[in-house]
């Protein structure tokens, strides 16, 4: 047992001591015995002393004869972490030193490299003006949705579904803001082929790539899920008038019914093109299960495999069952995302549930797909625009996610980073991003497609004139930021925090950041932050005070110490410290 220590002071051979052990990671002081000579003075009394002494700890003759566990050193991995030498933006703890408690030199028990005012806050985003609306004969009264945008030959290429003509239509753009439906030739419709839809398009899909590895004939690639109603008896479809009255009556009777009865089943299907253009439907259906549609998919080439984020629609895993006797992947009540991955693209495991409503969200939640995208400049983080699903108010908006493995992923603030729009703009109903990634636009910003809506998710169309009396046609538009400020770490008055040890790949420490008038930001360097050290020094000539004050809205500001932003001579890794008064840090470069 220990007696208590004066936080304030300690004589000059037990400060010595404490430190050398903690340094030693002996934060319990075993096989340490505490002598006191008095308690600890309460108010008003004097101030007394407390000494730590060190018993003698034979070693046992069993333990002076105990062979080595170890054949060879052991090789471990520093703790220190990678640096890609692009911007590292800030999205979540791994950039955030927790901060460490423990006795100065001189004796006293401080919290250092805390982090203290400061929190996550996701950047709202702006919204573009209407890519296409939903004016066009073949698309009026219907789904419009961006499926795919690429750059080829100078220009901007978008496929996206019409589902008034349940197919897929084209158009183009030279700077990707200002869009041109071509006259293809190809579908007839109303008579006549003067229209921008495709003759071999891809129904049905939502998950659509670039496969940069394989034959140019499949360059492109896409998913997509067919579902229906069955009858489990005959195996054939059943139309949606009769498949509803089966279905009603089933639910209705319980175990009385006896008549013909109907099912949802479903395929996940495939397509393969050379162009994006013309696709061609794969004969075997990629997994034999029900999907809903909501596939992100993409080529990882560091692995070497595919990989989609897709809804679990209550099919048993097929990739890391959980242990115990859950059924998380059948017994969700609610839209969720799964993950898959696979070396052949015809053939999908059933997915593997990895992200979900929580107790921090609204009890109505359900998350209605996934946009996935790598995070521009980088291969080691991964971001995702979700669809939030408030199913009390039928409306749905976004949330942003981030992962470093695209496995394990964590949302920096449960608040939506872009919400229904005013009454009479078009989305005041929902707005609803596909699963097409994101772009950077020509003048540097990032873009996320996403669809209009009016109306609620289930107001069906014969309720419209009467409950949606500001009904407009359906768009399709971007949601736009700044480069590297999907989220940021901000201080609504004075706040601190580090950010850990890492590589030094550049000369120089460069910022994203945004102060309010009279906000501020300045940089300490350290050589190394180790999570069990005391308080480490500030490197000479770049401490707070020698920073020059950060200003302003800058994406890309060179840190200076009076007038200098020479780092290359403090070694190859280093941590910051961080001070910021109502200013928000987005992310950072050395």
């Amino acid at each position: 047992m220990y007696s208590r220590v004066d936080p304030v002071a300690l004589p000059n051979r037990s400060r010595g001591v404490f430190l050398a052990l903690f340094l030693s990671f002996s934060n319990l002081l075993v096989g340490a015995r505490v002598q006191s000579t008095e308690t600890i003075p309460t108010s008003g009394e004097t101030e007394d002393r407390t000494t730590l002494t060190r018993a003698p700890a034979p070693a046992a003759e069993s333990d002076k004869k105990r062979p080595s566990p170890f054949k060879k050193p052991q090789k471990r991995s520093k703790r220190i972490r990678e640096n890609p030498g692009a911007w590292n933006p800030i999205v979540d703890q791994w950039d955030v030193f927790p901060g460490n408690r423990s006795v100065t030199p001189n004796g006293r028990f401080e919290l250092f490299d805390g982090a203290v005012g400061v929190r996550f806050r996701v950047e709202d985003a702006d919204r573009s003006e209407p890519l296409l609306e939903a004016t066009a004969p073949w698309e009026l009264g219907s789904s419009i949705g961006p499926l795919f945008i690429w750059q080829a030959d100078g220009l901007y290429h978008m496929i996206y579904e019409c589902s008034r003509v349940n197919q897929t239509c084209y158009a183009t753009s030279k700077d990707a803001l200002n869009w041109t439906r071509p006259a293809l030739g190809q579908f007839e419709f109303d008579g006549s082929t003067e229209n921008n839809i495709l003759r071999n398009g891809i129904r049905g899909a939502t998950g659509v790539f670039i496969d940069p590895h394989c034959a140019p004939n499949e360059r492109f690639k896409a998913m997509g899920g067919d579902m229906d109603w069955y009858d489990p008896a005959t195996l054939q479809r059943v139309d949606g008038k009769e498949a509803g009255r089966r279905w009603n009556a089933q639910n209705k009777q319980g175990d009385s019914y006896k008549g013909p009865r109907v099912e949802i089943w479903g395929r996940t299907l495939g397509w393969v093109s050379a162009d994006g253009l013309d696709w061609k439907a794969l004969e075997e259906p990629l997994g034999v299960r029900a999907v809903n549609g909501g596939i992100s998919a993409y080529y990882d080439a560091h692995r070497d495999e595919y990989i989609c984020y897709q809804q679990i629609m209550g099919d048993p895993t097929e990739l890391l069952p959980g242990i115990g006797t859950a059924r998380l992947e059948i017994e969700t009540q609610r839209r969720t995302i799964g993950f898959s991955r696979t070396k052949d693209f015809r053939r999908w495991p059933a997915p593997k549930l990895i992200l979900a409503p929580d107790p921090q969200d609204d009890l109505d939640t359900s998350f209605y797909g996934a946009n996935y995208f790598p995070y521009p400049g980088r291969t080691d983080l991964h971001a995702m625009v979700i669809p939030l699903y408030h199913q009390a108010t039928d409306e749905i908006d976004h949330q942003i996610a981030f992962s470093r493995d695209g496995l394990f992923w964590t949302r920096p603030e449960r608040r939506s980073m872009h919400t229904v729009g005013r009454l009479g703009s078009g989305e005041e109903g929902m707005v609803h991003t596909w699963r097409n990634g994101m772009l950077v636009l020509p003048d540097g910003r990032w873009a996320v497609p996403y669809t209009s809506i009016s109306n609620p998710h289930n107001l069906g169309e014969r309720y419209w004139e009467k409950l949606v009396p500001y009904k407009r046609p359906l768009q399709i538009r971007y949601m736009l930021w700044e480069p590297h400020r999907f989220c940021s770490l901000a201080a609504k008055t004075e706040g601190r925090f580090t950010i850990p040890t890492i590589y030094r790949q550049a000369n120089e420490v460069r910022l994203n950041y945004r102060c309010a008038p009279g906000g501020w930001i300045r940089v300490e360097v350290v050589r190394a932050r180790s999570p069990v050290s005391p308080d480490p020094e500030p490197l000479q000539g770049f401490t707070f005070e020698d920073c020059d004050l950060l200003l302003g809205d800058e994406s890309d500001r060179i840190v200076t110490w009076k007038g200098s932003s020479d780092i290359s001579g403090v070694g190859k890794t280093i941590a910051l410290r961080i001070k910021l008064f109502q200013a928000q840090l987005f992310a950072y470069k050395l």
